[in-house]
């Protein structure tokens, strides 16, 4: 999304109805409002933002927003009416809902959608050294943002998206934290394969069918990914592992892997990695029903968010039936050797080998 901050009147939410801050970004054809009433409350979105393929917006006269976030600080959040059914989310945290209206509580923070107001998502950020952790205030933007993009008909994906030099075809390695989407997504990279991102797409229908658009700019990489010597003799363009994330070290693609990115694809095969630590690798095709099944399961919310739920879940069937899903069994082998893991993924998604 670009960004443009609209200063208006100081203070809270004024009788004229206006937010002290209000910033513009657009992604996908979509446009997004961020309102808050103070300066460091916008900073938070604005910042986490940044790592993010979305683009600020400078000119928003007459703009009317797909979606709104509302952010607010040093108010109370909310209390869950009763009566309300309850889940545990991602990161520990809780979410309240009756079907139509969605409250998320986490570490002091809320998230909340009301069903009279869909399009309107509104955020209380907490005053403890809980919520303003960095993982805390990561985990908050993201769910306010991929809340507000449900309603826009976009649908994130926790998977990598690379494409296929020869054909120009999409790729996607989908599953959760640890299942080697990252360690793929660079090794295709540095064969020379176009890459969206390493760990988070965002899904939606277009004209051609199901579109994937990249997100999250950098990449994530343990150090076993980078002891293979992948990265080419760039290690020292890693940051030292964040405090939220301690296991990964990231580093920007694009200045290891320049004029390789790409915003988008249509995706032609699905894998759906597990690292086995077996010296050999393999792969099984999957029926369309399997396939269906894993894009699910990583997609929980295609279930849990009534409202968007039928237009999510109709975009993973189409994807389930434009892409080839497969089981990929990685072994020890997809370590170190670009061009191995090239033609390996290649040979697998034209139904060669097992």
């Amino acid at each position: 999304m670009q960004k443009v901050t609209t200063p208006v009147k100081a203070g809270d939410f004024g009788e004229n109805g206006r937010p002290a801050h209000a910033s513009f970004y657009a992604f996908a054809g979509r446009f997004i409002c961020v309102e808050s009433d103070d300066p460091d409350s916008a900073s938070i979105f604005r910042r986490h933002f940044s790592g993010w393929h979305v683009s600020p917006r400078g000119e928003a006269l007459g703009l009317v927003p797909d979606a709104t976030i509302v952010v607010r600080s040093g108010v109370t959040p909310p209390t869950p009416p009763p009566g309300l059914e309850r889940f545990e989310t991602a990161g520990g945290g809780l979410c309240h809902t009756d079907g139509r209206t969605y409250l998320f509580e986490s570490d002091g923070s809320a998230v909340r959608v009301r069903g009279e107001s869909p399009r309107v998502v509104e955020v209380w950020v907490g005053q403890g050294a809980a919520a303003r952790r960095r993982a805390a205030l990561a985990r908050l933007v993201f769910d306010a943002s991929m809340t507000a993009l449900r309603r826009c008909g976009l649908f994130e994906l926790h998977a990598a998206g690379v494409v296929e030099p020869e054909t120009g075809e999409g790729f996607l390695f989908v599953g959760p934290s640890g299942s080697g989407k990252s360690t793929l997504a660079t090794h295709l990279a540095s064969a020379g394969w176009q890459y969206l991102s390493d760990d988070a797409l965002i899904l939606h229908a277009s004209g051609e069918g199901v579109e994937a658009l990249a997100l999250r700019r950098q990449f994530a990489v343990t150090e076993p990914t980078v002891a293979t010597g992948v990265l080419g003799g760039f290690e020292d363009r890693l940051t030292e592992p964040a405090p939220f994330d301690p296991l990964k070290r990231r580093f920007e693609p694009q200045e290891l892997f320049p004029d390789r990115f790409a915003e988008s694809c249509l995706p032609r095969a699905v894998f759906f990695p597990v690292i086995t630590g077996e010296t050999e690798s393999g792969a099984r095709r999957l029926s369309q029903a399997e396939t269906m099944r894993g894009l699910i399961r990583m997609c929980p919310w295609a279930c849990y968010d009534k409202p968007s739920a039928g237009e999510h879940l109709g975009v993973l069937a189409k994807l389930a039936r434009q892409a080839a899903g497969h089981e990929l069994r990685a072994g020890t082998d997809l370590l170190g050797d670009a061009a191995y893991v090239s033609a390996f993924v290649r040979e697998r998604a034209r139904g060669e080998g097992t």
